[in-house]
């Protein structure tokens, strides 16, 4: 794998494989050197989108090509409310309350 060096517009540096329209693709992550705008990690024939939220990585999406990756990365994740920080909490606080407490 050949890495290059890219800048962001924040001015920040990144060693990646690519960098294709504004999103790193297969960014090397360092401790502490985290992009704070979406990326995407190739693995064979499988693109996933991630983002930093909230100091956690989250991932937007998994893809079989990159066309499609991109579009995530471009549109965020296609959840409805569009928070991965709250999706899934949400869900657990209504399921776990919604239940019968039997004896």
């Amino acid at each position: 794998m050949i890495m290059a060096k890219f800048k962001l517009d924040d001015g920040t540096e990144y060693l990646a494989e690519d960098f294709i329209n504004g999103y790193l693709i297969n960014p090397l992550l360092l401790r502490g050197s985290t992009p704070t705008s979406p990326f995407i990690l190739r693995s064979e024939q499988v693109f996933s989108v991630h983002c930093l939220i909230n100091k956690g990585l989250k991932c937007w999406g998994v893809f079989d090509n990159l066309v499609d990756a991109l579009i995530c990365a471009q549109n965020g994740p296609s959840w409805p409310d569009r928070s991965s920080s709250q999706r899934q909490p949400a869900k657990a606080r209504r399921m776990f309350t919604s239940q019968k407490q039997y004896s």
